[in-house]
This record gives C-alpha cells, sequence and structure tokens, in this order.
C-alpha cells in the first residue's frame, strides 16, 4: 500500500484508532505517499491526529462527522508538513491550541468548520496561529457574536470564506472592509435580514464573487457597490430588495461583471434591459420573479452583451418577450417559464440561437400548432412547453429537427391524434406527453429509436392498444406512467421491465389477475395499478419486491387476503382500499415500522385490530373503514403519536372512546415551503455551468434546477370524511389535514374530557353510537375544529356555550340524542346552522327551533357552570312528572271502574268490541290475500 494516494474509510463508526495501523498507519513506511484521507462519518476522538504523524505527503485531510471535542493541539497537526486542506465540520472541539510551532504550519490554507456544538469564538480566535490560511468554511452555525465578527476581519492573508447558512451579526458587513485579499463572500442561506449597508464591504477593491442568496435583506442596493470594479459573481436572488433597476447607476461601473442574479426579490426592471449596456462581459442574468415595467424599446438598440443563459420566468407585467432577444445569437438556455406569454409559441428564439442547449417556455398561454424551425437544430438538449394551449398533433419530425433532443415535455396542452413513431430519438432520456387528447397506441419502435430512453410519462390521454412491441422492450426505462388511459385487456408483459423503478397503470381498463412475473421486477420502489378491472387474490410473489415502498392496488376486484409476507417488505403507503379482500388482520401486517399511509377501507376485513398496531411508529394515516372489524378499539392504538387522519367508521367496534386519543399529536400544520424555481444555489452551480458552457453537455443542469419532473410521483392520496361528504386530501393540503371518524359502531360510555385536548384537529365524527352523558365543556378548546357530528347517540343535557369560541366550525350536529335547554346563541359559526343541525331532541329550544325558550331555560345556559342544574331541571324533572301523571291516571280509571259496575260493564263490552273488529280487519286485509296468493302459487 505503499504507493496509495487516495484512501477512504468512512461511514462506519470506527472509534478504535489501532484499526487504521492495520491499514499501515504509524509506520515511517506505511503511506508516506498517501495525498488524500477521508475519514469522515466515524467515531475517531482528538487522539486520531497522533495517529496520522507518519503522511508526510497528506495534502487533503476530512474528518468530518466524528467525535472530536475539547481542544486539538496544532503541535499534533505539524507533522502534516504538507497539509492544505482541513475538515472539521460536525465535531465538538473548541479550538486549537496555539504554540509556537503552529507558525510553522505554513501550507495550512484551507480549512472547513460548522454544522456542530462547538464554542464559534474559542474555535475563531484560534484561528490566528495559521498565518497563512487562504481559505474558510464555517457553515450553518450561529456566528451572531460580535468577537466572531473581529475574528474573522483580522485574517488579512483570507480569499475565500464560506459563511453559508450561518446567521451573522448585524454589523458583520459593515465591518470587514479591512480584509484586503477577500476575493470570494458566500452568506447565503444564512436568514440573516435589514438593510446592507454603505460602508465596510464596499472596500473589499479585490472581491470577485459576493452570494447573499435567500436571507431576508431588503430595501435598496448601496450605490457604494459599484466601488467593486473587480466584481464578476453577484448573486441577490430570493431576498426583498426593492427599486427600479434603472435608477442604480452602479451596474455602469460594474463593467468586470459576468454572472448576476437578482431573481426573486421586488425589483422593477424595465423591458428594454438597456441599463446592462455597459455590462459586455455579461453572460448569465436572471431577472425572474420581479415586475417587469413598461419602458421605450427601440428596436434598433443592439446591447454590447450577448448572454449564454437568460431568465424572465415567473415575472409580474410580462405580456411579451423583451425585443433584445432578437439580436442574442449565443444563448445556450433561456427560460421564459410561468409569464402566461400569449400569441404563437417563438420559435424564432430557437432559429436565432444556434447553440441554444435548453429552451423552457412552460406554464404559459402559447396557442395553436406547435410549428418546429425550418432546419435541423444539432444543440438542443431539453425542451419544455408544458402547460400552454398548444392543439393539433405532436409534429412528426420531432427526431430530425432536434437529434440530440435528451429532454422532452409537452405534457398539459391540448395535442390530439396518435403519437408519431419517430417522436424518440437517440440521445431522448426524459419524454413526458401526459395530459393532452392523444389516441391510438404507443408506438412500437419507441424502444428501439430511443436506446437510453428511461424516464416515459403517457399520463391522462386517450390512449389504447398496443404498448410497445412483444419482440422489442426499452432496457433501461426507469419510470413508466401509463395512467389515465383506455388500456384493456390482462395486464401485459411489455409493461413489467426489469429495470423498472415505478410502475403507475393505475386508471385503466385492465382486467384479470396481478401477473405472478411481478416477482422479477426486483428494482421496484413504486407499484400503482388501482382503479383497473383487476381480480383474483394478491400474488405471494409481491414480496419478491424487497424494495417496495408504494403499493396502490385500490378501486379493483381483489379478494382473499393479505399476503402475511408483506410486512418484511420496506413499504410506507399501503392503498389496497375499495376491493373484497378479507380475513382477519395479521399481527405481523403491523410490524412494518417504516409505514405512512394504511389504506384498508371498504373491504371485508374482520377481527380484532392487533395490539402490535403500536409498532407501526411512523403511521400518519390509518384507515380501516367500512369493514367487518370488531372488538374494543386497542389502547395501543394511542401510542401512534405522529397519527394525523384516522378512519374506523362503518365497523362494529364497541366499548367505551379511549381518554388517550386526546394525547395524539394531529397535525403540526408545519407543512415543508420548498420554492419550485431553480437557482444557482451555490458558488458550485455556477462552476458546473461553466464546465457545461466549454463542454455544451447540460442535461445535468436541466434535471438539476430547470425542470419540474417528478421522478417519484408518490403523491399520498388520502380519502376521508368529513362536512356531509368525502374528500380526497392529497399533497400540501393533506399535510394540513387531521381528523377522527368512528361513527356507525356500537361504542358506549361518556365522551372522555380529554378528547378535548385535540386543538389541531379539523374533523371529529362520533355520530350513530350509543354514546350517553354529556358534551365535555373541554370541547371549547378545538379551536381547529371544522366539522363536528355526534348526531344519533343518547346524549343528554345541554350544548356547551363555549361551543361558540369554535370559530372555524363549518358543520355542526347534535342532531337525533336527548339534549335538552337553549341552543347556542345564533351569532358567529352558530349563525350558519339550520334546525337540522339539532332535529330530533323535543327538549331543545331557542332560535331557529320553532320552539321559544322561557326567560328560566334561556338564563340556564348563561354560563358553563350553571350546566348541571339546567340538566337536572329540563330532563330529569321532566322524566318525574311524566310518570307521576301516568300513574295516577291509570289509579284514576281503576278506581271508578271499581266503584260504578255500570261503567265497569261497559268498558269490558267495548274492549271485547275492539279486539273482535281488530281480528276480522286482520283477517280481511292480511291473512286472507296471503293465503290466497299462496295457493294461487301452488296451482
Amino acid at each position: 500500500m505503499s504507493n496509495l494516494r487516495e484512501l477512504l474509510v468512512a461511514g462506519y463508526g470506527i472509534n478504535d484508532t489501532s484499526f487504521l495501523s492495520t491499514l499501515g498507519f504509524g509506520t515511517p513506511t506505511g503511506l508516506r505517499n498517501l495525498q488524500r484521507l477521508y475519514l469522515f462519518s466515524n467515531d475517531f476522538n482528538s487522539t486520531i491526529f497522533s495517529s496520522l504523524k507518519h503522511l508526510p505527503s497528506l495534502k487533503h485531510l476530512d474528518l468530518t462527522n466524528n467525535d472530536i471535542d475539547g481542544k486539538i493541539e496544532t503541535s499534533d497537526i505539524i507533522a502534516l508538513s504538507n497539509l492544505e486542506f482541513l475538515d472539521l465540520r460536525m465535531n465538538n472541539f473548541e479550538g486549537f491550541v496555539t504554540t509556537k510551532g503552529s507558525r510553522r504550519m505554513s501550507s495550512l490554507q484551507n480549512i472547513r468548520l460548522g454544522s456542530s456544538k462547538s464554542n464559534s469564538t474559542n474555535i475563531l480566535q484560534s484561528l490566528k496561529s495559521f498565518s497563512s490560511l487562504k481559505r474558510l468554511s464555517y457553515e450553518y452555525s450561529d456566528l451572531s457574536a460580535s468577537s466572531i465578527t473581529y475574528a474573522i476581519r483580522n485574517l488579512s492573508k483570507l480569499e475565500y470564506l464560506n459563511l453559508e447558512g450561518s446567521y451573522l451579526n448585524e454589523n458583520f458587513l459593515s465591518s470587514i472592509g479591512q480584509m484586503d485579499s477577500l476575493k470570494v463572500l458566500n452568506m447565503a442561506f444564512g436568514g440573516n435580514y435589514g438593510t446592507l449597508p454603505n460602508q465596510g464591504w464596499c472596500e473589499l477593491k479585490n472581491i470577485q464573487e459576493v452570494a447573499l442568496i435567500e436571507n431576508n435583506f431588503e430595501g435598496t442596493v448601496p450605490s457604494c457597490l459599484g466601488n467593486l470594479t473587480s466584481l464578476r459573481w453577484l448573486s441577490l436572488d430570493g431576498n426583498r430588495f426593492t427599486g427600479n433597476i434603472a435608477s442604480y447607476p452602479l451596474w455602469r461601473t460594474l463593467t468586470s461583471l459576468e454572472y448576476l442574479d437578482i431573481s426573486a426579490n421586488q425589483f422593477e426592471i424595465p423591458l428594454s434591459f438597456n441599463q446592462f449596456d455597459n455590462n459586455s462581459k455579461l453572460t448569465y442574468l436572471n431577472v425572474g420573479y420581479n415586475t417587469i415595467t413598461r419602458d421605450v424599446e427601440f428596436k434598433n438598440w443592439i446591447p454590447n452583451f450577448q448572454l449564454q443563459f437568460f431568465a424572465v420566468g415567473g415575472c409580474i407585467n410580462l405580456q411579451k418577450l423583451p425585443f433584445f432577444l432578437h439580436y442574442q445569437h449565443d444563448l445556450r438556455v433561456l427560460s421564459i417559464v410561468k409569464n402566461q406569454l400569449p400569441g404563437k409559441f417563438p420559435t424564432w428564439l430557437l432559429e436565432n440561437n444556434t447553440r441554444l442547449a435548453g429552451l423552457y417556455a412552460r406554464d404559459n398561454a402559447f396557442i395553436g400548432p406547435w410549428k418546429l424551425p425550418s432546419t435541423s437544430h444539432l444543440c438542443l438538449e431539453g425542451l419544455d412547453v408544458s402547460n400552454n394551449k398548444l392543439s393539433g398533433r405532436v409534429p412528426a419530425n420531432i427526431s430530425s429537427a432536434f437529434p440530440k433532443l435528451n429532454l422532452l415535455n409537452m405534457s398539459q396542452n391540448l395535442l390530439e391524434g396518435p403519437i408519431p413513431s419517430d417522436i424518440g430519438g437517440f440521445h431522448l432520456i426524459t419524454l413526458d406527453i401526459s395530459h393532452n387528447l392523444l389516441s391510438g397506441g404507443v408506438p412500437s419502435n419507441l424502444a428501439v429509436s430511443s436506446p437510453v430512453l428511461n424516464y416515459l410519462r403517457l399520463s391522462n390521454n386517450r390512449l389504447s392498444g398496443t404498448i410497445f412491441s412483444k419482440d422489442v422492450r426499452p432496457s433501461i426505462l426507469f419510470y413508466l406512467y401509463l395512467n389515465g388511459n383506455r388500456f384493456e385487456g390482462p395486464l401485459p408483459s411489455n409493461i413489467f421491465l426489469k429495470s423498472l423503478i415505478a410502475l403507475d397503470a393505475s386508471s385503466n381498463n385492465f382486467s384479470g389477475e396481478i401477473p405472478r412475473w411481478i416477482r422479477d421486477n426486483k428494482r421496484l420502489l413504486q407499484l400503482d395499478l388501482a382503479k383497473n378491472h383487476l381480480e383474483g387474490s394478491i400474488p405471494v410473489e409481491i414480496c419478491n419486491l424487497k424494495l417496495i415502498q408504494v403499493l396502490a392496488l385500490s378501486e379493483n376486484r381483489l379478494s382473499g387476503p393479505i399476503p402475511s409476507c408483506v410486512s418484511g417488505l420496506p413499504l410506507e403507503h399501503i392503498h389496497l382500499d375499495k376491493n373484497q379482500l378479507g380475513g382477519e388482520l395479521e399481527d405481523s401486517f403491523f410490524n412494518i415500522s417504516s409505514l405512512i399511509t394504511l389504506d384498508l377501507g371498504h373491504n371485508n376485513f374482520t377481527g380484532n385490530i392487533p395490539h402490535t398496531i403500536a409498532s407501526l411508529s411512523s403511521l400518519n394515516f390509518l384507515l380501516l373503514n367500512n369493514n367487518q372489524l370488531d372488538g374494543e378499539i386497542p389502547i395501543q392504538i394511542c401510542l401512534l403519536n405522529k397519527l394525523s387522519i384516522m378512519d374506523l367508521s362503518f365497523n362494529k367496534f364497541y366499548g367505551p372512546l379511549l381518554p388517550c386519543l386526546g394525547n395524539l399529536k394531529q397535525a403540526e400544520n408545519d407543512a415543508e415551503t420548498s420554492s419550485e424555481y431553480y437557482h444557482a444555489s451555490s458558488r458550485m452551480a455556477w462552476l458546473e455551468f461553466l464546465s457545461w458552457i466549454s463542454s455544451t453537455r447540460h442535461y445535468r443542469i436541466s434535471y438539476g434546477f430547470l425542470s419540474d419532473f417528478n421522478m417519484m410521483d408518490v403523491e399520498t392520496r388520502v380519502q376521508f370524511s368529513t362536512k356531509r361528504n368525502s374528500y380526497t386530501y392529497k399533497g400540501s393540503i393533506l399535510k394540513y389535514m387531521s381528523g377522527i371518524d368512528l361513527s356507525s359502531n356500537g361504542l358506549t360510555g361518556e365522551i372522555p374530557i380529554e378528547l378535548g385536548n385535540l386543538s389541531k384537529i379539523h374533523a371529529f365524527n362520533l355520530s350513530h353510537n350509543h354514546i350517553f352523558g354529556r358534551i365535555p365543556c373541554t370541547f371549547s378548546n378545538l379551536h381547529e375544529i371544522e366539522s363536528l357530528d355526534l348526531s344519533y347517540n343518547s346524549l343528554n343535557g345541554t350544548i356547551p356555550v363555549g361551543l361558540l369560541e369554535l370559530y372555524s366550525l363549518a358543520i355542526f350536529s347534535v342532531a337525533y340524542n336527548n339534549l335538552s335547554g337553549a341552543v347556542p346563541p345564533f351569532k358567529a359559526q352558530f349563525s350558519t346552522f339550520d334546525k337540522s343541525s339539532y332535529q330530533g331532541n323535543p327538549l331543545l329550544c331557542g332560535y331557529p327551533l320553532d320552539n321559544e325558550c322561557n326567560r328560566s331555560k334561556s338564563s340556564n345556559t348563561s354560563n358553563n357552570g350553571s350546566e348541571e342544574s339546567v340538566g337536572f331541571t329540563d330532563t330529569d324533572l321532566f322524566y318525574i312528572s311524566f310518570v307521576v301523571f301516568y300513574g295516577a291516571t291509570l289509579l284514576g280509571i281503576a278506581a271508578v271502574l271499581g266503584i260504578n259496575p255500570y261503567w265497569r260493564t261497559a268498558w269490558f263490552r267495548l274492549v271485547e268490541v275492539l279486539m273482535l273488529s281488530s281480528y276480522y280487519f286482520l283477517l280481511d286485509n292480511v291473512v286472507t290475500p296471503i293465503k290466497n296468493r299462496w295457493w294461487r302459487n301452488l296451482g
């Protein structure tokens, strides 16, 4: 191993340095030529440095994510005399121990720190020991202390400063003017705020690259920025900067500027773009997601710059393309997405820019047939015209017009007719023509003409007939989406390609059984065959899919039990609802700890919910509704801390409600916020772009941040009944939804007051059970409830007036109970509920009911504390009075009949006449017709 130049020992959790000695560490002749050593993601401590003393050639050392703590002796690093790069991120050390020897460490020029619990102040102050330090990365840390700002600005030879994701002191930019050697400053994604100062950072005369991406800076850009005449890379995107670009004189002096990204701000940008006339070196310009203002466009103005990248997507008031684009002939990437631009597709953009490699024009309003350029475009690799209003047939000669095309997205248009046989091309990797009006089959030679095709989406068209050829199939197709078409017959073997990662054939007319050759699709992560006419059982061969995460077979005619071996799969989403599956739910089925969605509703499952359900620690959505399940709801269900939707309705569950259900976390409403828009999010993205410029290979970028392809379409859909209707929740809306439906069972007992702790719940249904007692006053804590249904039970007492505080309540029903007293005042949300919300409770009164309340009843509901006495007065007293009156009446009749013999005789004659009349009425109208019908049937 003496000639080894690079070694990777990472991710093994090693904490014993003696292991390294077996690889040749610690001996003078072992690894003398080793230059790059990667030891990240282990458990080494500070003693690791003493094991590296005999590596004189080592230049690059990566110790990220270890257990290095305390202070590091610089004397241990001195032996590494040629070390140039040291990465110590995600550790817990407190700094370097400064010694005289550390002055000799002139070779160490690049240190990466951050993303740890370390004391940033001690670390940065100790960095002054490294007198030749030129590159410092301190990422994703809190650097807001003023002492840290002082320590950084004293690194006089520093050329590269990467503080990405770090929160800085508000005076940082105004204090770093003395860092004369600084060339690159990256403060992206730090969450910093305020206005940019007009001093300090504007004195960095040698600065060449500045990145302030995705912070919260606001106000105008200071004019002193124009002093940075060496600046060639400036990214201000994702902030709240304001002002009209034309009013900034700084663009005239920034003549070295090559890269400018001011997207996603609140700038006003004149449509002419002539304010950039002095920036002759400008090649990258991104102004998207701002406001375009009208100004005079001189059609004879020829700009001094030739752009290679131009993005003007998602802008306000952009009604036409800037005219200066007619004079751009060197574009490589052009993005005009999300503008709703009208008119015909601008084919002239392709004809003007023969070196254009990526054109992205989705989410506009282009109409009419799509015309291709008059001559072949030899450089175009990515083309996205999705979500427009293009009509007519798909051009038949796409492959010859764009021979190097590898990404083509024409989805969400009005295209019709068959898919052209030569739509593919030798370089085509991704093809999406979904959501159109296309008909016919899938071209049989698509696999031949596109040998590297790995993504094919044909969803939501009118396709039918054959899929590929029986003899020739795509060899490396990873993603195949055929859903929402008119394919029929048995599932063809052509679509079960061994290379597939995702297969979606849902919402078609496929019939027959799920083929057993599915066992060969061992790479499948997603299988969706829902909404077809499949029958038979779920084949046990499905358990060969050892990587499967999504299994969707809902809305078919499948029967029989679920294979028990499914419990051994890494499933995250199971959708088997609306079939004819049956049997008991086995304990092993509830041991899938990765499971997020379990939907078995509308089947014929029987038995109890196993207690092993507590093992489903990741479960968010549990739907077992409309089955034949019985028994008590297991208390283990309360251990599902991530559960947000639970539907156990229309079963045969009995027993009391679980008080611990009130401890369920429910939805947190912390929806992830992520921009669909692309960003050159770091200096590395720009370097990759420059690399692509020289090689004319850009599809990595088109996938990475220019196109919105969903390579894995695993959007969870959950059908849940609320507000008297059944709704399908999906996407980001599902993250906000939470609910519990226990309706139409045989549950008994009172409603636990703990259920009032479900403050985040949106829908709660306990209707059609045998629940009695009072409505808990704690229900006033259900602040986000939108639908509350307690109808068809045996609840008594009054309706808590505290429910008036439920301002989001849209559906409310307590119909057909034994409630009494006044209904809540007709105001706030309760002014939207009519009498149907209260019907079937004869002792309720007040508007909107027909019976008015007397003063005593109305006053009884003035506060929550008097509800107990109200219940006694209005309900219990009524029952007592009724029994007394009924008993007195019976005793009165008996006394009269006992005293007067004439009345007694008349009474018994009346009873006899009524009995005879009833007998002959039944004989003539019921018994005789039945007997005659029976004799006729015998005859």
